[in-house]
C-alpha cells in the first residue's frame, strides 16, 4: 500500500523530517462570484459534492491531503501520481458540471522539492491545528504556479515534468488524449531563479496555451524581444524580406540545431515488459536516426569512454536524462534523444523525446504506434522521419534518401537483438563472442547484410582476411543496406580486391557523410599507403581527430606518422603525445623512428624499449626490424645486416621480406658480378613460391624492386626478365604503387642503357610530392650521369634532408625503408662528389663532414673506402 495513502506512524510532536515531495495546489476559480450567483445554499452543495470526488481520487494516486480552502494542497510521493491526480480531477470537474449544470472551473500548480513535514501535538489539534503540517519552498512556488495557471491549465515546473514526462507510459490508456507543452522560464514574485514552466492537459479541454503574465509573474524574454529594441528588429526584418522566400517560411526547429550537428541517444526505456525489445529497438532506433546525412550521432563505444571520463561505470551507468545530458555537454552534441516503447491499450508505442542538454527539459517528442511486435520497425520508421524534420532536416530529403528499416537491417527481432549484443561486445573489444553473436543474427536471418559487415570486421581483425573477404563480398552484393552501409561494404571489399578502386570509394564515402570516422580515416590511411599522397592524407586524417570519433587516438597516432613523413616533426611529436593521452597504445615503432630521423638514436632506442608488447609475431617482427633500422641509420652496416637476416620467420611472405632487404643492401655493396650472383639467386627463389605470392601485389612489388636493383647493378638482362615477369595488374592502375614503381624500373633501364635524358625526362613527369623516395635516387643517377652535377646534388640535398619521408613511406608495406635510410646518409657523401666535381671544395668537405659524423666508421666499408679516398685525393690536389 502507498505510503503516503496511509503513514506507517505518527511524526513525534515538534520532530521535523525532511522530504522529497511533489505538492498540488488545486484552486477554483470565482469562487466568491459563484457563491454570489447561486445563493449560499446551492453553492455549498456543490462545493461539497467537489471536495467529495478530489478526496475519492486521493487513495486512487496515492495522495494526502494537507490543507483545504476553496481548493486542496496535497501530496504526492511521485510526480506521474500527481499528474494523473490532476487530470483525473479536470476530467472528474467536467462530468459534474454536466450533470449539475454547473460552470466549475479549477487551476492546478504542481511541483517538486525537498518538504519539511511533522505530527502536530493532540494538544495543538485541540486548539485547531491540522494534524499534518509541511513547510519549505516547494509550497510557494506551487502556490505561485497555480496562480499563474488559466482556468482548466494544469502547470508543472521543469523539474516535476522531467520526472513525469519520462514516466509518462505509465499513464496507460489515459495517454492517448494527453498533450505536453512548454511555456518557457518564467521569473515569480518573491522566487529568486526563473522556474521553467510546462503544462499538460487533455486535448480539446485543456487551454495548451501559455499563461498571461501578472505582477506577480512575467515570462523570461531575451532582451533582443523587449519593447526598447523592437523597433530595432523589425526594421532588421524589413530588410530581410529580399532574402530568397524559401528560407523564410522554412519551419525552424523548436531547437538550435545545424545540419551536422550531433545528438545523443539515450537508454530505451521498455515499458512493455518484454524483454525481447530492449537491444533490438535500441539498434534499429540508431541504424534509422544515422541513415540521416543532416543528423549526426554519437556512437555508443563514444558515449562509453564519455561515461567513463565522468567515473562512472559504463556497464552500470544507463544512459538517461541527465546522463545524456552530461554526455551531450562534454562532447559538443545538440541534443538529447530519449526512446521509449511501452504497450497502451493493447497497441505497441514508440515514442522519442528531443531534450535540451542544457536544461534538461524536452523540447518536443514524437510518437506512433501499431497492433503487435510486427508494428516496431514501421513505428521508429515513423517517428525518425518525423525527428529528422523537427530537427530541421528537409521532409524531401528524408523521403529520398531513407528506406524503412525492415529493409536495410532485418525484420527479425531477434536477429536485431542478437546484432545488438555483438556490437556491444565487440564495443568491450571481445571479438571472439562478437562474432559468435553475429553469426547468431545470420541464422535467424541469412539475408542480414549489416550483421555480415560486422562479422566480416571482426574476422579481419583476427587475421582471417580471406574469411573476412567472403562475408563482405556478400554484404556488397546485397540489397538491404542503407546507402551508408552498401558504400562502406564496397569500399571495404575494394581493400583486398583493388586499391585504387578502394581510394575512389573511400573518398566518395567521406565526401557523402564527412563526419562518419570510419570513412575519413580509412581515406587517410588509403590516401598515406597507397597513394602515398601525405598532404591529402593529412587533410582526411585531421578531419578524423576529433572529439566525436571513439578511436580518436588512433587518428592522432596516423597523423604522428604523416607528419614524420612531411618533415614537420614538432607536429608530429604533439601528435604521438596527444594518441598516448586519448588511451593509444602501440610498440613505439613510428615514435622511435621521429627522433631517429633527427639522429637522437639514444631516444629512439629508449622508446623501441617502452612500448607496449602485444606478443603477437608480425608486431614483434616488426620491432625486431625497426631495431635493424636504427643500426643502419647509425652506420652500423655490419650489425644491420645481421638483425635483419635474423628477423623471425612467420611464413613464406616474411622470409620474402628478409630476402629482399638483403638484397636491397647488397645492392649497395656488393661488386657489380658480386651481386649479379646474388639477384639471379633472389629471381630464383621468387620464381619458386606459391603462385598466390608471386601474384599478389606485395610479390608483384618485390619483383619490380629486384629488376629495379639489377638494372642498377648493370646486370641488364636480369632487370629484363624481371621485367618480363610482371602482370597486367602492375601496369592496370589498379594498385597505385605498383605504377609508380614500374615507372621508376623503366626510367632506370633507360638510364642503365645510356639514354639518361629520356630517364630524367620520365622521372621528371611523376615529381609532385607523392613520387616514391627512391624516384629522387633514380633522379640523382640520372642527372650525374648527363655530368649535371648541379641537379644531381639538388636531388642528394633532398635525399638527406627528408629523412622523415624515408622513415614513414608505406609503399609496398614499408618495403623500401631499409633502402631509404640507407640513401638518406649516402646522400650526403654524394652531396661531397657532386660539389666536389663542380670544384666547390667548402661545399664539398662541409658535405663530407656531415657524412662522416652519421657514419663515423664509413673508412671500414669495402665499398665506402674507394669513394673516400678518391674524395682526399681530390682535395690534395686542389691544393
Amino acid at each position: 500500500m502507498n505510503a503516503l495513502a496511509q503513514p506507517a506512524g505518527p511524526i513525534a510532536p515538534s520532530v521535523a523530517i525532511p522530504l522529497l515531495r511533489t505538492l498540488v495546489l488545486c484552486d477554483l476559480v470565482d469562487s466568491t462570484a459563484l457563491t454570489e450567483r447561486l445563493g449560499d445554499q446551492r453553492a455549498a452543495d456543490l462545493f461539497r459534492k467537489h471536495d467529495r470526488l478530489a478526496r475519492a481520487l486521493l487513495p486512487i494516486h496515492g495522495g494526502r491531503e494537507i490543507d483545504k480552502t476553496d481548493g486542496f494542497l496535497l501530496m504526492f510521493e511521485r510526480p506521474l501520481q500527481a499528474v494523473a491526480f490532476a487530470l483525473d480531477y479536470q476530467r472528474a470537474l467536467r462530468e459534474l458540471n454536466a450533470a449539475e449544470g454547473s460552470t466549475l472551473a479549477a487551476r492546478v500548480g504542481i511541483h517538486v522539492g525537498d518538504v519539511v513535514a511533522w505530527d502536530n501535538s493532540p494538544e495543538d489539534i485541540a486548539r485547531g491545528a491540522k494534524p499534518f503540517e509541511i513547510e519549505g519552498l516547494v509550497k510557494p512556488i506551487t502556490s505561485r504556479l497555480m496562480q499563474l495557471a488559466l482556468p482548466k491549465q494544469i502547470l508543472l515546473s521543469g523539474v516535476a515534468h522531467a520526472l513525469a514526462h519520462r514516466a509518462q507510459g505509465e499513464l496507460g490508456e489515459r495517454l492517448e488524449t494527453v498533450r505536453w507543452r512548454t511555456h518557457g522560464r518564467y521569473r515569480f514574485k518573491g522566487i529568486p531563479d526563473p522556474i521553467p514552466v510546462f503544462e499538460v492537459g487533455d486535448e480539446g479541454f485543456a487551454p495548451l496555451k501559455a499563461p498571461p503574465w501578472s505582477g506577480k509573474a512575467h515570462r523570461e524574454v531575451p532582451f533582443w524581444r523587449r519593447p526598447a529594441t523592437l523597433g530595432i528588429e523589425f526594421a532588421a526584418v524589413l530588410a530581410l524580406l529580399v532574402a530568397p522566400a524559401w528560407y523564410l517560411l522554412k519551419p525552424a526547429p523548436a531547437i538550435a540545431f545545424a545540419q551536422r550537428d550531433w545528438v545523443v541517444v539515450g537508454d530505451l526505456r521498455n515499458l512493455t515488459g518484454d524483454t525481447s525489445f530492449d537491444a533490438s529497438v535500441q539498434a534499429a532506433f540508431r541504424i534509422g536516426l544515422e541513415q540521416s546525412r543532416y543528423v549526426n550521432v554519437l556512437s555508443t563505444l563514444k558515449a562509453r569512454e564519455t561515461v567513463q571520463r565522468m567515473q562512472r561505470d559504463p556497464e552500470k551507468t544507463p544512459v538517461d536524462r541527465a546522463v545524456g545530458a552530461e554526455i551531450a555537454i562534454r562532447d559538443g552534441a545538440r541534443a538529447v534523444i530519449l526512446p521509449t516503447i511501452a504497450e497502451i491499450g493493447g497497441r505497441v508505442r514508440v515514442t522519442a523525446e528531443v531534450v535540451d542538454p542544457q536544461t534538461q527539459t524536452t523540447v518536443y517528442s514524437e510518437s506512433a504506434d501499431g497492433i503487435g511486435a510486427e508494428s516496431v520497425l514501421p513505428s521508429l520508421d515513423a517517428v525518425n522521419q518525423k525527428l529528422r524534420v523537427r530537427l530541421g532536416e528537409a521532409l524531401a530529403t528524408v523521403s529520398k534518401e531513407s528506406r524503412p528499416l525492415d529493409q536495410v537491417t532485418t525484420k527479425n527481432l531477434d536477429a536485431l537483438r542478437a546484432y545488438s549484443l555483438g556490437v556491444e561486445a565487440s564495443i568491450r573489444n571481445n571479438m571472439k563472442e562478437a562474432s559468435s553473436l553475429f553469426r547468431q543474427a545470420l541464422q535467424f536471418d541469412p539475408q542480414f547484410a549489416l550483421a555480415r559487415i560486422n562479422l566480416g570486421e571482426c574476422l579481419a581483425y583476427a587475421g582471417d582476411n580471406s574469411g573476412a573477404t567472403a562475408e563482405m563480398r556478400k554484404a556488397a552484393s546485397a540489397e538491404n543496406l542503407t546507402p551508408r552501409d552498401a558504400l562502406y561494404a564496397k569500399a571495404w571489399l575494394a581493400n583486398f580486391e583493388n586499391p585504387r578502386a578502394a581510394l575512389e570509394d573511400w573518398q566518395v564515402l567521406a565526401r557523402l557523410y564527412p563526419d562518419f570516422p570510419r570513412a575519413s580515416g580509412a581515406l587517410g590511411f588509403f590516401q598515406y599507403q597507397a597513394a602515398n599522397d601525405f598532404s591529402a592524407a593529412i587533410a582526411a586524417t585531421e578531419q578524423n581527430a576529433v572529439n566525436t570519433n571513439p578511436r580518436r587516438g588512433v587518428a592522432d597516432y596516423l597523423l604522428g606518422v604523416l607528419y614524420l613523413g612531411d618533415g614537420r616533426y614538432a607536429e608530429a611529436q604533439r601528435r604521438f603525445d596527444q594518441a598516448e593521452a586519448n588511451g593509444f597504445k602501440t610498440q613505439n615503432v613510428y615514435r622511435a623512428y621521429l627522433f631517429a630521423a633527427q639522429r637522437d638514436f639514444t631516444k629512439a632506442s629508449t622508446l623501441l624499449s617502452q612500448g607496449t608488447k602485444s606478443g603477437l609475431d608480425s608486431e614483434d617482427a616488426e620491432l625486431q626490424r625497426a631495431r635493424a633500422l636504427l643500426s643502419l641509420d647509425r652506420g652500423d652496416w655490419d650489425a644491420a645486416l645481421a638483425e635483419f637476416a635474423g628477423s623471425r620467420e612467420v611464413d613464406v611472405a616474411d622470409d620474402s621480406d628478409r630476402q629482399i632487404t638483403k638484397l636491397m643492401l647488397h645492392s649497395l655493396s656488393d661488386t657489380p658480378a658480386e651481386f649479379k650472383v646474388r639477384a639471379s639467386t633472389y629471381l630464383r627463389e621468387w620464381s619458386s613460391m606459391p603462385s598466390a605470392h608471386r601474384e599478389s601485389d606485395t610479390g608483384q612489388f618485390k619483383l619490380l624492386l629486384a629488376a629495379y636493383l639489377s638494372a642498377r647493378a648493370g646486370a641488364m638482362p636480369l632487370a629484363a626478365t624481371a621485367l618480363d615477369r610482371v602482370t597486367a595488374q602492375s601496369r592496370s592502375g589498379d594498385y597505385p604503387y605498383l605504377v609508380s614503381l614500374l615507372r621508376v624500373v623503366e626510367a632506370e633501364l633507360a638510364r642503365a642503357g645510356g639514354d639518361a635524358k629520356k630517364s630524367i625526362s620520365m622521372l621528371g613527369a611523376t615529381v609532385d610530392g607523392r613520387e616514391y623516395y627512391l624516384t629522387h635516387r633514380a633522379l640523382m643517377d640520372a642527372y650525374a650521369a648527363t655530368n649535371d652535377y648541379a641537379h644531381a646534388l639538388r636531388e642528394s640535398h633532398w635525399l638527406a634532408e627528408h629523412r622523415g619521408r624515408a622513415y614513414a613511406e608505406q609503399f609496398g608495406q614499408a618495403t623500401l625503408n631499409p633502402l631509404n635510410v640507407a640513401l638518406a646518409n649516402l646522400a650526403l657523401l654524394d652531396a661531397a662528389e657532386f660539389a666536389s666535381a663542380q670544384k666547390n671544395l667548402p661545399a664539398s668537405r662541409e658535405a663530407l663532414g656531415g657524412f662522416r659524423k652519421a657514419w663515423p666508421n664509413a673508412d671500414k666499408l669495402p665499398f665506402l673506402k674507394q669513394r673516400l679516398e678518391a674524395l682526399s685525393e681530390a682535395y690534395r690536389a686542389a691544393h
